[in-house]
């Protein structure tokens, strides 16, 4: 199963089992039943979001976007973590007035629904398991796990609600479940940022490029170096480098070799290389 037909199927079977659990949620009355039918529901959401980024990124460059489409996956990325904020927000708010003012609800019916939405979410959370490395499948890979654990939380709730009858505990694991959206959306919150604003990837150091590329033969110098993100899983480089020779033949060779090396050892497969006799002033400058 491709990636796009994953896209698909996990928004069907999402929203679907969204829609379910928001009715029951409001029958039995528990908030943790409706803040994972809500959270199920923008995942429905971000799920059409990262399928729509990803048909985007798919199409090929224009003589506007020489680059192509690579980053609006991490737009969706970043669109999908804000949405995850706000509800949080809204479960912070919720849960804060059921604490306030106690509502009746059904330990047994809360158990039984969110039971099945833990199966549900996670199923389609291993459906992306393997595709991390792209910030935006990361995004809705994320959001199923972390529904998942929102379900599990509220199967808990309903358990201690059912054996107990204190109705405190689906606030305060509503509360706990909200925390955690924020951290893992926050995370990456962060890295979609870092990508579009041209920072190195998480997975490459500056320092050990620029020693690999002095390292070789022919070389006195590396200067003006940028490494950054044409997409989330498209690293791209550019750099000057001063050769001991400025022989045609001999620096196009060396050239070929740098981009060799770089995609051997740093998966750079994007690299544009100036070859200078002396230094010049950086660009920036």
């Amino acid at each position: 199963m491709n990636v796009n037909q994953k896209l698909k199927l996990s928004l069907l079977v999402n929203t679907g089992f969204a829609f379910l659990e928001i009715a029951i949620g409001f029958i039995s009355g528990s908030l943790a039943l409706i803040s994972d039918a809500s959270h199920n529901l923008t995942d429905s959401l971000s799920i059409l979001i990262a399928y729509i980024g990803k048909k985007i990124a798919e199409r090929p460059a224009t003589q506007e976007h020489t680059f192509g489409y690579g980053k609006a996956t991490i737009l969706t990325a970043l669109i999908n973590s804000c949405i995850l904020v706000a509800i949080a927000g809204y479960i912070f708010y919720e849960a804060y007035q059921r604490i306030l003012h106690p509502q009746a609800i059904q330990g047994g019916v809360i158990m039984l629904v969110a039971g099945v939405g833990v199966l549900v979410n996670g199923g389609v959370a291993l459906m992306f398991k393997n595709n991390q490395a792209d910030l935006n499948l990361k995004g809705v890979f994320l959001n199923m796990a972390f529904d998942t654990i929102v379900s599990l939380g509220a199967v808990a709730a309903g358990l201690i609600i059912y054996l107990t009858g204190k109705t405190l505990a689906d606030p305060l694991i509503s509360l706990a479940i909200g925390t955690m959206l924020v951290y893992g959306s926050v995370q990456i919150i962060n890295q979609a940022v870092h990508v579009l604003l041209e920072g190195v990837p998480e997975h490459i150091k500056t320092e050990e490029v620029l020693a690999a590329i002095q390292a070789m033969a022919g070389i006195k110098n590396v200067h003006d170096l940028h490494i950054w993100s044409i997409a989330s899983q498209t690293p791209a480089l550019s750099c000057h480098i001063v050769a001991e020779h400025y022989d045609l033949k001999q620096n196009v060779g060396l050239i070929k070799q740098i981009k060799v090396s770089l995609a051997e050892k740093f998966k750079i497969f994007h690299a544009t290389i100036e070859v200078e006799l002396e230094p010049c002033t950086p660009h920036e400058h």
